[in-house]
């Protein structure tokens, strides 16, 4: 929408302005609010000119044509494309292919460009996408709108002045001819994005594929290191230009006519909430459907969304033990049989609560402390684990905004429960031979997890459970990691067993010791895994909780099982 002269009359205008500056140029687009049709009669036309220069350029100049006025910000070719291919002058050229524009000449050229910002930007975008999901972004489903929002804001946080920009773009008359503009761009991104292997494109969504995630964090220091320093440049850049008029006043205008059309204008500051929240276009996958990142739920408003009236009336909330973890068990009355949901609240740990672990652990166990990262974790290795095989609660609904994780409660015994009755004089009976039997078969699951390289994180006994029929369950799996610390699993799956022997006798332990180093083993479980276990780095964590003379026990236990199985091996060939 051009105010007072048409396309023609400025392609024109400027061609005469070039042949009297002696110019050569190679593009020219219309940016701001005359590209998005929300310009007013006040409103000059911003235009952009690339040309062909052995030299450098980068000005600004004013005209006037029939009464209006027109900027032209004029940089060479090769100012404009480092511009584009890195954000060398800190996007300030290349942000105007990200709203809409109106070509002037050499449309196929800005085209190109474009797509190869907007590619640049998307790949940046998923980059800290994977970052701060781990593990989780292998299971998103991201809608393409996430890209152009997600862009929108982390520009307005870099410079809060272009906030106006996006805002007037959105303007109700004009934001679905807008979005659709700047939606081409990103469209075309994501199928470079796909032939690259980067991405797996389906329906009207897509997936980061696991490929570009495990090559992303295997380099993943030096990339944030590099966009650290790239964001410190952006962001001084932008101080700097700030006294450039031809990036300062257009984005003037775009504040004037914001304020004229806005009750209550408020600051870029404040402003910055009224963009769209780009995670309402990330959605986790659940057996109750695609859950928008943004979902905001309780425990009753899902019963209400997703169960129905009849079930939403009979229920029971009760909860469950837990100090760093509020846990509550959700038993629905209804039909035929009795429902029950584990409802897990993940908060973040912070003072007296995570300081003894912290302490506990110095030096040999790092743990996940914020509820995001301990949810993230719990959902996306549960869904890992069970489509290799392993018995895990099923996921029934996340809500990750809340930090609510809803999960199917599975009846059984826990190991630590089974190992207690055996030290309690079970052994050489028919219900202990069934639980060392139980504790060698918990040795082969945990041998498959580490062969998948996932390492549980908190391995106690208790978090193991023996289903009633008869399925190996592992629970808690919020400090699961993928290549994380199989050591550790083994040290503290076998030092925690101190908690439940007998001061006085241990003749059980080494019984209960050889099942499990056998199982583990006997299914693949690597030997040097479980020496590391046996070194003074993880043996002093667990000298706070255990007597020394029972971790003699246990370790003279598994260095016994050991050697036996070395000689087993030795005799073998």
């Amino acid at each position: 929408m051009f105010i007072g002269l048409g396309k023609d009359n400025i392609a024109s205008s400027i061609e005469s302005f070039l042949r009297e500056e002696n110019l050569n140029a190679l593009a020219a687009l219309i940016y701001g609010p005359h590209a998005g049709g929300y310009a007013d009669e006040k409103t000059s036309v911003n235009v952009l000119i690339i040309v062909e220069s052995s030299r450098p350029i980068l000005k600004h100049l004013s005209r006037n044509l029939d009464s209006m006025k027109i900027r032209l910000l004029i940089a060479d070719r090769e100012k404009f494309e480092k511009d584009v291919e890195d954000e060398k002058l800190g996007g300030i050229l290349a942000e105007l292919l990200m709203t809409p524009y109106e070509p002037i000449f050499n449309e196929e050229y800005l085209w190109r460009r474009e797509v190869k910002f907007k590619k640049r930007v998307a790949d940046n975008i998923l980059r800290n996408l994977i970052l701060s999901f781990p593990e989780m972004s292998r299971e998103l489903v991201i809608k393409p709108e996430y890209l152009m929002f997600e862009s929108m804001r982390r520009r307005a946080s870099l410079f809060p002045l272009i906030i106006f920009r996006f805002l007037n773009i959105a303007r109700k008359d004009v934001k679905e001819r807008n979005y659709a503009l700047m939606m081409r761009g990103f469209t075309e991104a994501l199928k470079e994005l796909a032939s690259e292997g980067k991405i797996q494109v389906f329906n009207d969504a897509f997936r980061i594929s696991e490929s570009f995630i495990e090559s992303f964090l295997r380099e993943k220091i030096a990339w944030r290191f590099t966009k650290l320093f790239k964001n410190v440049r952006i962001s001084i850049l932008h101080q700097v230009i700030r006294v450039l008029p031809s990036v300062v006043n257009p984005l003037l205008d775009e504040f004037r006519i914001y304020r004229r059309n806005t009750a209550n204008s408020r600051s870029a500051k404040s402003s910055i909430f009224k963009l769209e929240d780009p995670r309402k276009y990330i959605f986790v996958p659940t057996p109750s459907g695609m859950v928008p990142f943004t979902e905001k739920i309780t425990i009753d408003g899902y019963l209400r969304k997703h169960m129905s009236q009849r079930h939403a009336l009979k229920h029971e909330i009760k909860r469950l033990g837990g100090v760093l973890n509020t846990v509550y068990l959700l038993k629905i009355s209804g039909c035929e049989r009795e429902e029950k949901i584990v409802v897990k609240v993940f908060k973040d740990w912070y003072g007296w609560k995570w300081f003894p672990l912290a302490l506990w652990t110095l030096g040999t166990r790092d743990f996940a402390i914020l509820g995001k990262s301990r949810l993230e974790r719990e959902y996306a290795l549960n869904i890992f684990l069970s489509k290799n095989g392993i018995n895990v609660p099923r996921i029934i609904y996340v809500a990750p905004e809340e930090r609510l994780l809803f999960q199917e409660f599975v009846e059984g015994i826990s190991l630590s429960k089974a190992i207690k009755v055996l030290f309690r004089g079970a052994a050489g009976s028919d219900s202990g031979s069934e639980i060392l039997k139980f504790i060698r078969l918990v040795g082969g699951e945990i041998a498959k997890i580490h062969s998948l390289d996932v390492a549980i994180g908190d391995c106690k006994p208790e978090n193991i459970l023996l289903s009633e029929d008869g399925k190996i369950f592992f629970v808690d799996l919020e400090q699961a990691e993928r290549g994380g610390d199989k050591s550790w699993d083994i040290a503290e799956f076998l030092f925690y067993l101190g908690h439940y022997a007998p001061l006085s006798s241990f003749k059980y332990i080494e019984e209960v010791v050889s099942e499990f180093i056998g199982g583990y083993l006997e299914l693949g479980g690597k030997v040097d895994v479980v020496k590391r276990a046996l070194s003074p780095r993880y043996i002093k964590v667990f000298g706070l909780l255990v007597p020394p003379h029972v971790i003699f026990a246990i370790s003279d236990a598994c260095r016994k099982t050991l050697k036996l199985k070395e000689r087993q091996r030795q005799k073998q060939y």
